[in-house]
Order: C-alpha cells, then sequence, then structure tokens
C-alpha cells in the first residue's frame, strides 16, 4: 500500500462539487480509502503501481481541482512523466480556453 497526502488546499463551488470530487476520487481503481486529518486528504492506494487508467484519472482530478502534481510524484515513470507537467497543463488549459 501506498499513500498520496494532498497538501493543496480544497476548494468547493457547491456541495455537490464536494460530492462529485469525493465520488470521483472513490470510483478510480486502486483507491483504497481516503480520510481526511487536518487540512490534508490521506489517499490509500492498493499498490505504487496504479493502472494507466487509473493514474490518468488521479491526474485529472489533481488537474480539476487543483492539485500539486508533484504530490503525485511516486507514480511517475519514463513512460508517463510528462503527465506530472504543470507548465504542460496550464498550455493545454489556454488551448482548450480558446476554442
Amino acid at each position: 500500500m501506498a499513500t498520496l497526502v494532498w497538501k493543496a488546499p480544497m476548494h468547493y463551488y457547491a456541495p455537490g462539487d464536494e460530492a462529485a470530487f469525493f465520488t470521483w476520487l472513490h470510483s478510480i481503481p486502486g483507491i483504497v480509502s481516503v480520510r481526511g486529518q487536518g487540512k490534508e486528504l490521506h489517499i490509500r492506494t492498493r499498490s505504487i503501481r496504479l493502472s494507466k487508467a487509473a493514474l490518468f484519472e488521479l491526474v485529472a482530478i489533481y488537474i480539476r481541482y487543483h492539485g500539486n502534481l508533484e504530490e503525485l510524484a511516486m507514480f511517475s515513470t519514463p513512460e508517463n512523466r510528462q503527465w506530472f507537467n504543470p507548465l504542460l497543463h496550464s498550455r493545454l488549459s489556454i488551448r482548450s480556453s480558446s476554442k
């Protein structure tokens, strides 16, 4: 098991937004438990090795809810390293919002 600690402050815009966050997080394969501890969110995974699809979902939820992608470093491999580049994601956000 591995424990991922989400340290970024959480901001929800409505009760449904908070529910959507936790529903999405719990739906990711390999996530065993999610527990708040002070201002941190402790996310336990079955293994340090998540499937490509599960890791993609975890990166997506971090981007959507403004998490610090550096917290996901334990899942980084040479094949997926670019997923964790905040500069790349800011450029993609700019491109998608200008369409």
